[in-house]
């Protein structure tokens, strides 16, 4: 029927009720994953797979990944955080036919699936927070990458369009500002590498992007300086401009940038000088941001001590 040298795989769709797009589940016999696809709004009326999952909250243009040890109480409180009222579905991943006994595989992946959306750059993730990465016993490496490529699938067969997709990307354009360019401008100074770090009294900025923790300053030329011990996010948005990969380069070939063990970051061991806070922003962030993720930090004004 198609040429091609991989076997065939059927997926399953076990349909409940008359609705094209209500309740469903989709397995196929060669897994052991399956994922349940129903609308947000019958979440509190629905009975789930038992044991942990895995779960993707989407609208046409947004995914929240998370995972749970009960998919349906953990659904039902969803209904009522307003940081989830974009969810119009829900596709919950557990094992078939029986449950998995602990969270090891609903927290792998979750990470996993994180970095595959955020390389992606299909939809935009509304997690505020980097998830966990799971300490994995080596002899079960094996076995969780299976239930990855199994999810992954299935995922595509419910209609998921976060991991896979032919379809352009349907991430919503960053507000750039006005006053600033979103790459750096033709003729402007380059990257500089390893300078000295002098932040102003009161003037040290951190950032705000799913919890990587990073500390810079402004300069008056409108420079930005991102200081030593910031961290940088190994992976790199699909829709990102080629000048950050570019400047990432550069980091590495000159050592100021090393690997943190198993957390997907890279830590800045100098000071290093960008054009402007954006520029600084989109190479730290691997993500196409404006100069809004850099923060003036709280309560960082000297303190004057009285004798």
């Amino acid at each position: 029927m198609f040429n091609t040298s991989q076997a065939p795989c059927t997926s399953k769709i076990l349909r409940v009720g008359a609705s094209i797009a209500g309740l469903r589940q989709i397995h196929n016999n060669a897994s052991r994953i399956a994922v349940t696809a129903l609308p947000m709004q019958q979440a509190a009326n629905v009975a789930l797979p038992r044991g942990p999952a895995f779960y993707v909250l989407q609208n046409h243009d947004t995914v929240y990944l998370g995972e749970t040890v009960n998919a349906e109480t953990r659904l039902i409180k969803h209904l009522g955080d307003p940081t989830k009222a974009f969810a119009r579905e829900a596709l919950v991943v557990t094992a078939f036919p029986e449950p998995w006994l602990n969270k090891l595989a609903p927290v792998f992946l979750q990470h996993r699936f994180w970095e595959i959306a955020q390389a992606a750059g299909q939809m935009n993730v509304a997690n505020l927070q980097t998830p966990t990465i799971p300490a994995v016993p080596e002899d079960e490496r094996g076995e969780l990458e299976r239930y990855l490529e199994d999810a992954r699938q299935a995922l595509f067969d419910a209609g998921c369009r976060a991991f896979d997709s032919v379809f352009e990307s349907r991430c919503r354009a960053e507000v750039v500002e006005a006053d600033e360019d979103p790459v750096e401008p033709e003729g402007s100074d380059p990257m500089q590498i390893d300078v000295l770090v002098h932040p102003p009294a009161g003037g040290e900025f951190e950032l705000r992007y799913t919890g990587l923790w990073a500390r810079g300053y402004p300069e008056a030329d409108g420079a930005f300086v991102v200081m030593p011990g910031s961290e940088f996010r190994s992976s790199i948005n699909a829709s990102t401009n080629k000048i950050v990969k570019t400047r990432r380069t550069q980091l590495k070939n000159a050592g100021a940038l090393e690997e943190i063990p198993g957390s997907g970051r890279e830590r800045l061991v100098v000071g290093v000088r960008f054009t402007s806070a954006s520029v600084a922003g989109k190479v730290v962030t691997g993500a196409h941001v404006n100069s809004g993720v850099w923060v003036q930090r709280p309560h960082a004004q000297p303190i004057l001590v009285v004798m």
